[in-house]
């Protein structure tokens, strides 16, 4: 009887284990991760691609078991039950993207996922921004790439300054003169709609508005004005705690144009006052100075790990700008282009998404007044002695020149010297073919829209 008894309690053991097992694979199965999209289903260039799990789970399973194909690089963010994905470079819009968590990842008490989740991703094609109307009533519009269809995106009666476009490509943040005389900074979304004011600044001045690569921040310079002096420092709006931050407030500081890192974790402000480029932690700690004579806002490389600029020199009674180049891991510049045999004015490079080459707005010293587009190959950087030019045109001036995410094309703007009642142009020029194609006139300030 004992030894009956104690099989019973064995066999109904090994039932209760199975049953439980069951209902935790059940469970596994039949609460999978979502894939959360903008109401049109398809996501911008840089992402970000969202997962949402039903429970809590162990993130580092998650992410081992995490794969796109084609395969893209990037870093991961959790919020709460979510898992962000930022590619490092943009997605392409003519490709469909597999996302895929491999088996064995665990949510909270369920048990393991013995199944693969797949999910297919689109990403829509970009936009393009920029300031119309520059110097009559500047208001940012918005046009596809063709130049067909263009939409006035802020309606503030010709006030806008600058604007800049988040990472997901939902928002657009701008600064906008208001009726104390100030500038304030406001934000829309990319149907023109929602249009309100982020910072009120009063008398004081909010200029320069850039996101941070999360999207959680909008970043920008406030310039008060004491006892005849300007004060600036940077301040922050934060979406997630919805309020405005101070990063950077010291008295012999005056920072101006200011711009992330890629990966988020630096900024990068030109000081009038030290006549030099802070690199400066987002916890707010100063890092470092590259000295320039030349305000300006540097351009970062694609791996965080460099920053292009531009510094003045003399030739006799000419000045004329040189392209440098800082190693940020070593702590290192140098000069680009020192090997050419003439002397050229050159622009800030732009580095392209793989990182493969650089264009920069360059002419002759002593030549034509217009700076034409080139494009190098990185290795040629010193040389510069395989070059490729991109528009020619000997009184078309080309500025303000952007990569796309994807690195397909290149947006810029360009005026016709020749003519004293020119207005600037909107200009795409796609990498495939070398053609550059007129988007919109009257516009300046060309941005991409992901």
């Amino acid at each position: 009887m004992l030894k009956q008894r104690r099989w019973f309690w064995v066999a109904l053991i090994v039932l209760i284990t199975g049953w439980i097992s069951f209902w935790l694979y059940r469970a596994s199965a039949d609460f999978p991760p979502s894939l959360r999209l903008p109401d049109e289903g398809s996501i911008g260039e840089m992402g970000p691609i969202i997962l949402e799990f039903p429970g809590s789970v162990e993130r580092s399973k998650v992410e081992a078991a995490w794969y796109l194909e084609p395969p893209v690089k990037g870093r991961f963010e959790w919020h709460g039950r979510q898992l962000w994905f930022w590619p490092q470079t943009g997605l392409q819009p003519d490709q469909v993207y597999t996302l895929g968590l491999r088996a064995g990842w665990k949510i909270d008490q369920r048990g393991l996922a013995n199944q693969e989740v797949r999910f297919t991703i689109n990403v829509r094609a970009p936009r393009l921004l920029y300031l119309g109307t520059p110097n009559a009533s500047p208001e940012v519009y918005s046009v596809t790439l063709d130049g067909r269809d263009v939409k006035q995106l802020t309606h503030t009666g010709g006030q806008v300054w600058e604007f800049a476009a988040s990472p997901d490509g939902k928002y657009i943040a701008f600064s906008m003169r208001n009726a104390q005389g100030g500038t304030d900074i406001g934000l829309v979304n990319r149907a023109g709609q929602d249009q309100r004011v982020l910072s009120s600044c009063g008398w004081d001045s909010c200029r320069y508005p850039v996101w941070s690569p999360n999207g959680r921040w909008v970043t920008f310079i406030r310039m008060t004005q004491a006892g005849g002096e300007t004060r600036s420092a940077i301040w922050s709006y934060d979406f997630d705690e919805r309020r405005l931050i101070q990063v950077l407030d010291a008295p012999n500081v005056a920072p101006s144009q200011p711009t992330w890192s890629p990966d988020g974790n630096f900024l990068a402000a030109y000081d009038e006052q030290a006549q030099g480029i802070r690199i400066v932690g987002r916890e707010g700690r100063e890092n470092a100075l590259i000295p320039t004579n030349v305000s300006q806002r540097p351009r970062w490389s694609w791996d965080n790990q460099r920053l292009f600029f531009i510094v003045e020199n003399n030739a006799g009674l000419i000045p004329y700008h040189e392209a440098y180049v800082a190693d940020l891991e070593n702590r290192t510049t140098r000069r680009l282009f020192a090997g050419m045999s003439q002397t050229w004015d050159v622009s800030i490079p732009a580095e392209s998404p793989d990182g493969q080459w650089l264009v920069v707005g360059m002419r002759i010293l002593n030549g034509p007044v217009n700076k034409q587009l080139w494009l190098f190959p990185v290795e040629s950087l010193d040389t510069a002695t395989e070059g490729v030019p991109i528009m020619t045109e000997v009184m078309i001036n080309a500025a303000g020149y952007q990569w796309e995410p994807a690195g397909r094309a290149l947006v810029y703007q360009q005026i016709d010297l020749s003519s004293s009642d020119a207005q600037p142009q909107i200009v795409v020029w796609w990498r495939d073919v070398n053609q550059p194609r007129v988007i919109a006139k009257e516009g300046a300030f060309p941005a991409w829209l992901p």
